[in-house]
C-alpha cells in the first residue's frame, strides 16, 4: 500500500486550495438588494461602487461607511462592507459586520454565506461550518455554499459529510475540477480507494497535463492494487513537473516495491533536494543505501532521520541494522534500546536487539531480547489464528 507523507495523513481544505483548483472567494457582494431601507444613502452607495470598481478598496470602505450612518439596516451595504473589510484584510471585522446582516435579515443566504467564507479564512472551522450548513439550508441550490461547506467539513476532518456535499455539487457540474479533486482526497481518506481512482481518473481525463492531479491519480491507483497503473502516473507527474512536491517521493517509493533500488534510490535523493525535510524520503533513501551495501550513506541518512524526529521507531531500527553492519555494536544497542522502548510489542525489535548484544558481548541480555522476540511472535502468531478461526463458517 501506498503511503505518502506523514504531512499527508492530515488532509487540508488549504492545501486543496493551494492546488489551484479551487479558489476560495474574498467575499460575495450583494448584486440584489434584499428587502430593507437603503433609500437613504443613495449617493455614497454609487460612491462606493465606483471605488470598487477602480480598485480603491479604502474609498470604497469610506464611502460603505458613511453609506450606512444614513441606512443603518440596509443589508446590502452590510455585506458590501463586509466583503470589503475582507478585501482590505481585516476579518475581525467583516465577522461583525456579516453577522450584523444576517441578524437584520436571518434567511438571506448570501449573509451567512459570507460569514462562513470570513470564518474559514480565519481558520475558525467549527463557527464557518455553523454558517455555510445555515446558507445551505436557506438556500439549497447554492453551489457555492455547498462547496465551502464541504472544504470546512475536510478541514475538520469530516470526510464522508464532505464527500456527500461533494457529490450533490458534481451531480450538476461534471466537469468540475476542484470538486473531483477534492472528492478524490476525502475518498483517499475514507480508504475508498476505487471511488478516489475513478473521481481522479476523470480529473486526469479533463486535465492530462495536471502534474497534481496524476499524482494524487497514482496514490488512489496504488492502494487499490493498480502498482503498474500507479506506476506510470507517478512517472507522468515528474515528466509534467519535475519540481513537484512529494512526485519524485511516490516514483521512488513505486520503484521500491519493485525491487528497483537503483531507481528507488535516484527518485529519494530527487525529493530530498526539492524537499530536504522530508523525513519519509530520507527514511527510504537510507534503507535503500542499507539494501545496496551502502552503510556510510545510509548511516548518515539514517542519523538525520533520528536526529529530525527522535521517536521514528522504524528510524531507530534502521539506524541500529546500519551500526551492526559496521561493527558499531555499542551504538547499535543505544540506538535499538531507544526503539524497543518505543515498540515493546514489536518482535522484530527485541531480535535485532538481541543480535546487537551479542555482537557487543552482552551475551545474557542478548538470551533475554531473543527471547522476548520469540514471546511476541508466538503471542501475535496465536492472535491470528484465533482472528481467522472467527472469520471460518
Amino acid at each position: 500500500m501506498f503511503v505518502l507523507t506523514a504531512s499527508h495523513k492530515i488532509i487540508t481544505a488549504r492545501g486543496l486550495l493551494a492546488c489551484g483548483l479551487l479558489l476560495l472567494p474574498i467575499g460575495t457582494t450583494a448584486q440584489t438588494p434584499p428587502p430593507n431601507d437603503c433609500s437613504g444613502a443613495t449617493p455614497q452607495l454609487a460612491a462606493a461602487r465606483a471605488a470598487e470598481e477602480r480598485s480603491d478598496w479604502s474609498a470604497a470602505l469610506s464611502n460603505y461607511q458613511t453609506a450606512l450612518e444614513h441606512a443603518p439596516r440596509c443589508v446590502e451595504l452590510l455585506i458590501n462592507l463586509g466583503a470589503t473589510h475582507n478585501r482590505l484584510g481585516q476579518p475581525e471585522q467583516a465577522i461583525v459586520t456579516f453577522q450584523r446582516a444576517a441578524t437584520l435579515n436571518p434567511n438571506l443566504a448570501v449573509a451567512h454565506l459570507n460569514l462562513g467564507i470570513t470564518f474559514f479564512r480565519a481558520r475558525r472551522y467549527e463557527d464557518a461550518g455553523a454558517a455555510l450548513a445555515r446558507a445551505v439550508e436557506i438556500e439549497q441550490s447554492n453551489v457555492q455554499a455547498r462547496q465551502m461547506l464541504a472544504l470546512t467539513l475536510i478541514a475538520r476532518e469530516q470526510f464522508t459529510e464532505a464527500a456527500a456535499q461533494l457529490e450533490w455539487v458534481l451531480a450538476r457540474e461534471e466537469s468540475n475540477r476542484g470538486v473531483l479533486l477534492a472528492l478524490g482526497e476525502c475518498y483517499l481518506r475514507l480508504k475508498r480507494y476505487r471511488e478516489a481512482a475513478e473521481r481522479l481518473g476523470r480529473l486526469v481525463q479533463l486535465d492530462p497535463n495536471s502534474a497534481a492531479a496524476r499524482l494524487r491519480h497514482g496514490e488512489a491507483l496504488d492502494n487499490s492494487g493498480e502498482s503498474e497503473l500507479a506506476l506510470g502516473a507517478f512517472q507522468r507527474a515528474v515528466q509534467l513537473d519535475a519540481r513537484l512536491s512529494e512526485a519524485h517521493y511516490a516514483l521512488g517509493y513505486a520503484f521500491l516495491k519493485r525491487g528497483n533500488l537503483a531507481e528507488a534510490a535516484s527518485a529519494f535523493e530527487a525529493e530530498l533536494r526539492l524537499n530536504p525535510d522530508m523525513l519519509l524520503a530520507r527514511y527510504h533513501l537510507g534503507k535503500v543505501y542499507l539494501q545496496q551495501e551502502r552503510l556510510a550513506e545510509a548511516t548518515e541518512s539514517l542519523t538525520r532521520v533520528v536526529d529530525a524526529s527522535p521517536e521514528f521507531r522504524p528510524g531507530l531500527e534502521a539506524l541500529g541494522q546500519a551500526l551492526l553492519k559496521q561493527k558499531e555494536a555499542a551504538r547499535a544497542v543505544v540506538m535499538l534500546e531507544r526503539a524497543v522502548k518505543l515498540g515493546p510489542d514489536w518482535p522484530d525489535g527485541h531480535a535485532l536487539l538481541g543480535r546487537a548484544y551479542m555482537a557487543a558481548g552482552r551475551r545474557a541480555e542478548a538470551g533475554r531480547a531473543f527471547a522476548m522476540a520469540q514471546q511476541l511472535a508466538a503471542r501475535e502468531r496465536k492472535r491470528l489464528e484465533e482472528k481467522v478461526d472467527k472469520q471460518k463458517p
